[in-house]
């Protein structure tokens, strides 16, 4: 016999001693099942399958949504159809969680001692001229100069002389930090204020902390490893902003329909279905890191744009005209707030780096 039948019903409810009516399968105080039956074994799994089910058919109808049909889940979750749908925000908590994690572990920035050794193997000096043969003949990088042009190569060590001064050229930077990696893992003991001075470089705050910041480096390639990192923390940016982003869409599509919260939920919405499609890539890139790469960067460029529209279509309900309108002061609201949210992550990423 199941706990909801008749049989079972009492008139007080076991919880809250919410007086209750026969004919009630549930309080309508607390919420919970008015039966006196005993809870037995089978009663108990028989619950848990029923919750989680109930949960599941939740979680199936937002993903639906979502991906068939932008911006409907957000619109009636803000009707009032609570339970299809998902809650917006523990949905997107989950998500960004989970990216998190995919992010960290699939990070492929984690040199081997092996590899380590062989960076340090491969490592070379200008003071050989078998040295600068072979890096004429194999240049990595070119440093464009007033009157002269040099070629480099990241695997070595230079001078301060040899490098010049060019601190707006990223070559230039790029260089400087493979040549302090390098530096340090020759001379593992050397301070940091030791190390400039033999190589010729001058002792200020900001040769002392690239010097420091490139010990950390895990290997020479540092434009890989700072877009790496930079990729890495676009979610997490992306997550603390979003209560910000919400303001944008009250002001672009203000209405005394919509209020705050809302916007909020939509919000959590779109960049969940961001989060999902980014999960995706994270784990493609294990197979195929350049094959993920071009996935993300499209759909930046597409995908995720169109569906802005369709979502915004949808949920907002307005005439296609007018959709499209708002579209484009969307973006030109977001303007000032990437290059705010740019300036952010680059500040963070110089203090954490």
């Amino acid at each position: 016999m199941s706990r909801k039948d008749l049989k079972y019903r009492g008139t007080q409810c076991i919880n809250c001693e919410t007086p209750l009516d026969i004919s009630e399968k549930y309080c309508h105080a607390c919420g919970q099942l008015n039966s006196t039956k005993k809870l037995t074994i089978k009663d108990f799994i028989e619950e848990f399958f029923a919750n989680f089910y109930a949960y599941d058919s939740r979680l199936r109808n937002t993903f639906f949504s979502l991906f068939l049909k932008p911006g409907i889940a957000a619109r009636e979750f803000c009707e009032g159809k609570r339970h299809h749908h998902a809650n917006p925000f523990r949905l997107f908590l989950s998500i960004s969680i989970l990216l998190f994690l995919i992010s960290d572990f699939g990070s492929p920035l984690n040199d081997t001692p092996q590899e380590t050794k062989k960076t340090n193997k491969n490592i070379k000096t200008t003071d050989s001229l078998k040295t600068k043969q072979a890096l004429n003949s194999n240049p990595e990088f070119i440093l464009i100069g007033k009157k002269t042009t040099k070629e480099f190569n990241r695997d070595s060590i230079y001078k301060a002389s040899e490098l010049g001064n060019d601190p707006e050229n990223l070559n230039h930077l790029n260089l400087k930090l493979t040549t302090f990696r390098n530096y340090n893992l020759k001379n593992p003991n050397l301070s940091s204020e030791e190390a400039l001075k033999n190589l010729g470089f001058e002792n200020k705050n900001w040769n002392r902390y690239l010097y420091e910041k490139a010990k950390s480096l895990k290997s020479n390639d540092v434009l890989r490893e700072t877009r790496d990192y930079l990729l890495a923390k676009l979610p997490f940016l992306i997550f603390l902003s979003i209560p910000f982003i919400a303001i944008i869409f009250w002001i672009t599509f203000y209405n005394k329909k919509f209020n705050y919260t809302d916007h909020l939920v939509f919000t959590y919405s779109f960049y969940s279905f961001v989060f999902i499609c980014l999960i995706v890539y994270e784990l493609i890139g294990f197979l195929s890191e350049d094959f993920s790469l071009f996935l993300i960067g499209t759909s930046f460029t597409f995908l995720f744009p169109i569906y802005l529209y369709k979502s915004l279509r949808n949920f907002y309900q307005n005439s296609r005209w007018k959709t499209i309108f708002k579209f484009i002061l969307l973006n030109i609201l977001f303007i000032p707030i990437s290059l705010l949210a740019v300036l952010v992550l680059m500040a963070i990423s110089v203090i954490l780096f």
